[in-house]
């Protein structure tokens, strides 16, 4: 007997031929011939031919006659016809599953064999039938199991099954897609801290733990911005505060010393600019009627928010940029009249989160001409904007310094001429959304578009 295949039907060029499967008993005497001579297989659909009067398969005998050749037993000319009582006769016998050897423990009507084996291939009708034949998984991973261990492989191990992300529970596809392709990027996905501090966070809030909450980075002491250059990690730093409280008030004192000696500079400079504007304003009548709404000296040096319409920054040269890595730095600029002095640092193929899919985009400070006189660290908002070429959907974010913000981001540059960390997006904008509003010609352009002082 050939070997067993699932359905019990041997192919051969695609053709259905005999029954592969065995006898409960021996066919009755009657029954001279119940094997194919072709396919050995007990015959199915029956068919005599003329010339010696054996019977084939259908599918058998045909196929030699549409080729035109002899009869494979005789080696005469022949034609067939359909053997209806042979075929009755022989579905009623008594056959064993082909899949015996397996386990399966099926006997029936030849004529029920293969409902039995069942090669049904449709979801609904797939558990139905021998579980000892191998089918197809229906997620076409290329797999083939048992009809009863195809459902516990396409509910827990086929890697083409419909998987959901379990952390962002928005993204949906094949477990194979999500597990590789998705987790990878996914926001909401737990990495570890890259300082090794223990913690598991969501990789979307990697960079606010390390700035605000990670007892192994390194800070600034609170009280830099009156002198005290100790930086240590976060979670040394109360020891620190409490051994040197005594030396903190010296710092605080000798700095408000300082500072009412500077603003009573400032009052007297004030006051000695306010007498000659009041000169100039005398001597040019004609001007001052031109700008009638100039304000007083005084008020134009005392509103910290003024807005002095801040030049375009302009970065060329992205793509070289991106495939390097390189951080560009924008010229420098003043917040507002005798204000601070920032820049702007754009990583052209994005940092943190944002490496390798976004820009990122920080505010930096720079050491600046009226720092004596600013109140540190920087408190308030600063909105950058990316301006689209064609002037009608510019990009903007606004990042907040409050008590929350790292001091390394906010404080006074003592050493140096530019702090060593910035404060604004690692995602600013999709690297996908540059083109072909915001870039042009390698060209990104840049603005400070708004300075609040807190």
């Amino acid at each position: 007997m050939a070997a067993l295949n699932p359905n019990n039907q041997k192919k051969t060029d695609k053709r259905i031929i005999g029954f592969d499967c065995e006898f409960v008993k021996p066919p009755p005497s009657e029954y001279v011939q119940s094997e194919c001579p072709v396919c050995l297989q007990i015959i199915r659909e029956p068919h005599q031919v003329t010339c010696c009067g054996k019977k084939f398969c259908k599918a058998c005998i045909e196929h030699i006659e549409a080729s035109k050749k002899p009869c494979p037993t005789c080696n005469e000319e022949f034609s067939s016809f359909a053997d209806k009582g042979l075929k009755q006769s022989l579905y009623g016998l008594i056959v064993r599953c082909s899949h015996q050897k397996d386990g399966c423990e099926w006997t029936g009507e030849l004529r029920q064999l293969d409902e039995h084996l069942n090669t049904d291939s449709q979801p609904e009708k797939q558990l139905d039938g021998c579980q000892f034949v191998e089918i197809d998984c229906i997620y076409n991973c290329g797999d083939q199991r048992q009809r009863m261990h195809i459902q516990v492989h396409q509910i827990k191990d086929c890697p083409k099954r419909p998987f959901g992300c379990e952390h962002c529970h928005d993204y949906k596809s094949t477990y194979d897609d999500v597990t590789n392709n998705h987790w990878p990027v996914c926001g909401s996905f737990p990495v570890p801290c890259p300082n090794k501090c223990g913690s598991t966070i969501q990789r979307q809030n990697i960079d606010s733990h390390v700035a605000d909450e990670c007892p192994l980075t390194t800070i600034n002491c609170d009280f830099h911005h009156v002198g005290c250059a100790v930086k240590l990690l976060r979670q040394d730093m109360p020891e620190h505060l409490r051994e040197n409280l005594l030396t903190h008030i010296s710092l605080l004192a000798t700095s408000h010393a300082k500072q009412q000696a500077e603003i009573t500079q400032q009052r007297e400079e004030i006051t000695k600019q306010q007498a000659d504007i009041a000169s100039l304003v005398e001597e040019n009548k004609q001007l001052r009627m031109k700008y009638t709404e100039l304000a007083p000296l005084q008020q134009m040096l005392t509103v910290n928010s003024e807005h002095l319409g801040h030049p375009v920054l302009t970065m060329t040269n992205f793509q070289q940029r991106n495939r390097n890595g390189d951080e560009w730095y924008s010229p420098p600029v003043y917040t507002h009249r005798q204000g601070y002095k920032i820049c702007l640092s754009v990583d052209a193929n994005g940092d943190g989160i944002g490496e390798g899919t976004h820009i990122s985009v920080h505010v930096c400070f720079m050491r600046g001409e009226f720092d004596d006189s600013l109140k540190w660290p920087f408190r308030g908002a600063i909105s950058v904007q990316l301006l689209d070429h064609n002037g009608k959907d510019h990009k903007m974010n606004s990042r907040t310094y409050d008590d929350k913000t790292p001091n390394m981001c906010c404080a006074r540059v003592t050493e140096g001429e530019i702090v060593s960390h910035g404060w604004g997006y690692s995602q600013f904008i999709a690297q996908t959304e540059l083109e072909p509003k915001y870039l042009r010609n390698d060209t990104l352009l840049f603005q400070i578009n708004e300075v609040k002082l807190k």
